[in-house]
């Protein structure tokens, strides 16, 4: 046995070593061969001779983890076992039932099922607790084992026993051929101002994106376009390209590429006759915005074809591409920076260098270039894409991220789903005063608490104190400040009643409305919306933005 698993590194060495000559990038060949050999023999004499059992396999794959961990977080090494979930990732097409599942204290909650797949179908609801698949318990699995038996060849079938309300219930669903949507929701807002938000970059993102605005413009209403990137991680570099056409002249440079090979050197141009090039156009973008969401709002901004909202973005300018590896496994490798057409670089942390430590940093805002648009705009490399209008977003509080985290919002949504058939459309529905007192009636039943950031200071304060022997000097403040605090906590649920309203209207809307309707939902309220509006409002406004 150990003499095939010796033979498997062997051919696996040698392959790489021959992969790497035939790349010619470098031409210490002696230095490659060199390091193959010691890791080898270093590989071999542990597993002979170290004086437990070891997993040849466990070890291969920490040291893959290691090496690649030096480099950047882009660049790993995906085993046969993940390749599958890695497709799904840049398809959005997998087979099972069609939700989203959540571990709390040991139990497997469904959190959203997927509208028109198989678990809604089948009446599979948000707050159902899955007990057992296919007769094996999964009560303590984690999310991701219990995702893996769900998942499976379309036309299969799987036997679910669930528990709802206290009363278990059994069910059998056909797995299908999910796919999840790059764009959940589109539809307009007001004054002839359409919406599109995009999740992310997978295949079908084009497709989507293009049908939803020629839907939008379908009744001659359209006059402007609010494009969501937020929370958009990115996706597939081709995609990102033909999005960017779909609002740019055909042949237009949209992304250059550079690497160590003179193959990964590119230049992507649009390619097609775009939809529309004059209708004003927001782009929303955010912390979360990263790599194709920031080809496509930096473009669009180098063009100067969009006013940009919210955010500087995530500042990712790496291009990754996969590698097959032997044995079913791959390897996603980090081959070149994106160039935007104005000529930055929007990559925001160089990985190349690091401290002893090993961290690395960002690039300092004053160490930023500077570039121009089109019309003559000041734009900066090196820390993502910088809004042309920056909008503060309120800071949620310790109370109501508390409540989120303990899913005290979601409980309560779903005992209201039970209690109500149905309620008005997601865009008009409002948590009545009465509703918010059985809200707060109902809390009280329930064990809660958390800690606003000025209990975790008096703690520090405290701790400071004692260590520098000043604590008995300062108790009886420090104790009159806790009571303080700890009275008005009790007020809470009035203090930020209007955003834990907010919050809880929204998880209910999604209980009936799907992900699309909790959207829907939140865009009444929503800063950078309401600041895009705004601007494609006021034409004139607009374009002094554009013209700097």
């Amino acid at each position: 046995m150990m003499k095939r698993i010796f033979s498997k590194i062997s051919i696996a060495a040698i392959a790489v070593l021959t992969l790497i000559v035939s790349l010619a990038y470098t031409p210490d060949y002696f230095e490659i061969s060199k390091q193959l050999d010691i890791f080898t023999n270093v590989f071999r004499s542990v597993n002979l001779y170290y004086v437990d059992e070891t997993e040849p396999g466990e070890l291969m794959d920490e040291a893959i983890v290691s090496m690649l961990s030096s480099l950047d977080p882009y660049t790993n090494y995906i085993p046969e076992e993940r390749v599958e979930d890695y497709k799904i990732q840049t398809t959005g097409n997998y087979g099972g039932i069609g939700a989203s599942i959540r571990q709390r204290n040991g139990k497997l909650i469904v959190t959203n099922p997927y509208e028109g797949f198989s678990a809604d179908k089948a009446g599979l609801m948000a707050g159902d607790i899955i007990k057992e698949v296919d007769g094996k318990s999964v009560v303590g699995k984690s999310t991701s084992d219990v995702s893996k038996i769900l998942k499976g060849a379309a036309g299969t079938e799987v036997k679910l026993v669930f528990e709802r309300q206290g009363k278990d219930q059994t069910i059998k669903l056909e797995r299908e051929e999910v796919q999840v949507k790059s764009v959940p929701y589109y539809g307009m807002l007001e004054n002839g101002i359409g919406y599109i938000t995009l999740d992310n970059f997978t295949n079908q993102a084009t497709k989507e994106v293009k049908a939803a605005f020629k839907d939008l413009k379908k009744n001659n209403e359209l006059k402007g376009l609010v494009f969501d990137l937020r929370g958009n991680p990115g996706g597939l570099l081709n995609e990102a390209v033909n999005i960017t056409n779909l609002f740019i002249d055909k042949n237009l440079e949209v992304v250059k590429t550079k690497g160590k090979l003179a193959e990964w050197e590119k230049t992507y141009k649009t390619l097609n006759k775009p939809e529309d090039t004059e209708m004003p156009l927001a782009v929303l973008i955010s912390r979360g915005s990263a790599s194709a969401s920031e080809i496509v709002s930096g473009t669009l901004q180098d063009y100067d074809r969009a006013v940009v909202i919210g955010k500087r973005s995530f500042g990712k300018g790496l291009v990754q591409q996969t590698r097959e590896l032997s044995y079913g496994s791959q390897i996603k490798v980090t081959i070149a920076k994106y160039y935007t057409p104005s000529g930055r670089c929007i990559q925001a942390i160089n990985y190349a260098e690091r401290a002893k430590d090993g961290s690395v940093e960002k690039i300092p805002d004053s160490l930023r270039t500077r570039f121009q648009t089109r019309n003559g705009r000041s734009v900066f490399d090196g820390g993502g894409i910088d809004p042309d209008i920056e909008v503060e977003k309120e800071v949620l509080s310790e109370a109501l991220i508390a409540l989120y985290q303990k899913m005290l919002i979601f409980d309560y949504a779903t005992k209201f789903r039970f209690e109500n058939e149905s309620i008005a459309a997601a865009k008009d529905f409002v948590l009545s005063d009465e509703e918010y007192s059985k809200f707060k009636k109902w809390l009280s039943t329930k064990e809660f608490s958390y800690k606003t950031s000025t209990e975790k200071r008096l703690a520090n304060l405290e701790a400071t104190a004692k260590k520098d022997k000043y604590f008995e000097a300062i108790e009886p403040e420090l104790e009159a400040l806790r009571k303080k605090v700890e009275s008005e906590k009790e007020e809470y649920l009035d203090t930020y009643e209007t955003e834990i309203r907010d919050l809880l209207k929204d998880e209910i809307v999604s209980r009936y409305y799907y992900s699309k309707g909790r959207i829907q939902s939140t865009l009444k309220k929503d800063p950078d919306v309401l600041k895009a509006l705004e601007i494609l409002g006021n034409s004139s406004e607009y374009s002094e933005i554009l013209k700097g």
